[in-house]
């Protein structure tokens, strides 16, 4: 059942980043539609998580399993689009 929460959480993630207007990964980001459906992964995630664990450590353990891939996914996609760019040399 841990799985199934962590990767559900991590589902939601990629479709919250994805469907976001700023997002650098795609050219464009996701339709409106997956935002409903990141939402919606998010509610069944904090259930499987309340289920497997119980409600206070379910609910704090899937808050962190949401925000470190949160916070780290727009650090790694940046680095990964704007660091290894190719300058032109000024002469």
């Amino acid at each position: 059942m841990l799985w199934v929460a962590v990767l559900a959480t991590l589902a939601s993630v990629f479709l919250f980043y994805l469907s976001d207007r700023q997002q650098r990964w795609l050219d464009q980001p996701l339709p409106g539609p997956a935002r409903l459906g990141a939402w919606l992964l998010l509610l069944a995630a904090a259930g499987f998580w309340v289920f497997a664990l119980g409600v206070s450590v379910g609910l704090f353990v899937g808050l962190w399993v949401f925000t470190v891939p949160a916070l780290l996914l727009p650090l790694v996609v940046g680095h990964q689009r704007d660091s290894f760019q190719k300058r032109g040399r000024s002469a």
